[in-house]
């Protein structure tokens, strides 16, 4: 009899947290009733999350007990916060509005002449490792201009996929200022929902940056978040080629042994915003920029 006590106890404990599970699947759509790609979705405190698919789709499980609010957010579009128990399980709508257009400002100080293009960064690496991520992580590392009085604007970024996993999954890019203090990633520069993506991989993609107007100063921060990959679930995928790694399921970012002064590069997930040092002893993320000055 004790032992059928236990068994039913355990099943109702069960059956009770079940209870409080509930999966919400919709869609986030702009308010001139397009779909928003890769918009993420979260708890406000961010312990639960997603991204929205290229369509807008979204499938996110949550605890109503303890996620009251979840938050929409996508470059480009302003933040919104929703109540969870305001949208059905099945078929909800996440409306966004689109932040107004603007470019940024750019001083240029009585300078006319030629226009000539540099580069930011190195552009002659070789592919020397590999970065393996997860669904939703980000990975930054800042190109320094050491011609700070030159001034100029960014034109495009080149970022090199290997052909692990699958290498036409899509991927953001960002572009963040650096903080003075913490020299930690900080102001989002593009405004805008910028995806790319690979062919076949081990090859360089490159992302058309001129129409941002992104001044470059002392240089910026370039980053890629894995927003896609395998068919965007969060199941853990083996490396073909190195039997070690076996936690990936976003794209591969190429590594080259560090040779323009960059050393490190920084880091984030999907559910931790914060940006942590993330130390690969000599190598790091092979991206570059060109920009382009008056003469």
């Amino acid at each position: 009899m004790r032992h059928l006590l236990l068994v039913v106890s355990s099943l109702l404990l069960c059956l009770n947290s079940l209870a409080q599970v509930r999966t919400i699947t919709g869609k986030v759509i702009d308010n001139g009733n397009k779909t928003v790609p890769f918009c993420l979705v979260t708890s406000k405190d961010n312990k639960v999350g997603t991204i929205c698919d290229e369509n807008g789709k979204f499938s996110l499980t949550i605890n109503p007990d303890s996620v009251k609010t979840l938050v929409a957010s996508c470059l480009g579009y302003e933040k919104k916060e929703i109540m969870a128990a305001k949208l059905p399980n099945e078929a909800a709508v996440i409306t966004l509005k689109k932040e107004p257009m603007g470019l940024n400002e750019v001083r240029v100080q009585g300078k006319k002449g030629p226009i000539e293009l540099r580069v930011l960064g190195k552009k002659k690496m070789r592919h020397s490792g590999d970065c393996y991520q997860r669904f939703g992580d980000e990975d930054a590392v800042f190109l320094p201009s050491y011609a700070t009085n030159r001034g100029g604007t960014l034109v495009d970024a080149h970022i090199f996929i290997t052909d692990e996993g699958e290498p036409d999954a899509k991927f953001r890019v960002h572009v963040y200022e650096k903080d003075s203090v913490t020299n930690l990633p900080s102001t989002e520069l593009t405004g805008a929902n910028i995806i790319a993506h690979a062919n076949q991989g081990n090859e360089w993609v490159t992302v058309d940056l001129s129409s941002k107007i992104i001044p470059v100063n002392g240089g910026v921060f370039i980053s890629i978040e894995w927003i896609s990959g395998f068919g965007n679930v969060q199941t853990a995928f083996a490396s073909a080629k190195h039997s070690e790694v076996s936690d990936h399921n976003g794209q591969v970012l190429g590594l080259t042994f560090n040779n323009y002064g960059i050393k490190y590069m920084y880091h984030r997930s999907l559910l931790d915003q914060k940006w942590r040092f993330h130390y690969v002893p000599y190598l790091c993320p092979m991206i570059y920029c060109t920009y382009k000055y008056m003469k």
